[in-house]
């Protein structure tokens, strides 16, 4: 940003970038919206490794806590241009899982690749976990879960 000519604006006609300031503005609502995003900001215990050692694949997860027994938000990102199809994800509840927000979701200018909306996990350990699903994990994107009671 040059603090000395106005905003590029005009930049918001091209699809991409108008993208980009959607997926920007729903990045900051479910901030505001979710305490396991803000909550424990500071506090080591609001975070939680899952998968942190996937160099084969390119794929990170970890959760988010509020730190008063709400519910966990679980976020994974694929740094390959690969979609990584019948991932198995470790994940503490078994249940419903929504998908809160996938960063290639075609709203932001990405492919639509996903998992339509949520996934049903099973009692089968994985990554140190009680329970997992297998997702999708879109190409050079992240996706959002939370576990619906």
């Amino acid at each position: 940003w040059n603090f000395d000519t106005g905003l590029d604006w005009h930049l918001l006609d091209a699809p991409a970038h108008a993208g980009v300031q959607k997926l920007v503005r729903e990045l900051n609502r479910l901030y505001k919206n979710l305490p396991a995003l803000h909550a424990r900001d500071c506090e080591p215990e609001g975070f939680q490794w899952i998968v942190g050692d996937d160099a084969q694949n390119s794929v990170f997860a970890w959760m988010r806590h509020d730190g008063s027994g709400g519910t966990p938000l679980v976020a994974v990102t694929n740094f390959t241009p690969i979609a990584r199809g019948g991932y198995r994800l470790g994940l503490p509840r078994a249940g419903y899982w929504k998908e809160l927000l996938n960063t290639d979701s075609r709203a932001f200018g990405g492919s639509d690749s996903g998992n339509m909306g949520g996934v049903q996990s099973q009692t089968m350990a994985a990554h140190g976990m009680p329970n997992s699903a297998g997702i999708v994990v879109p190409p050079l994107a992240t996706v959002y879960f939370q576990w619906v009671k």
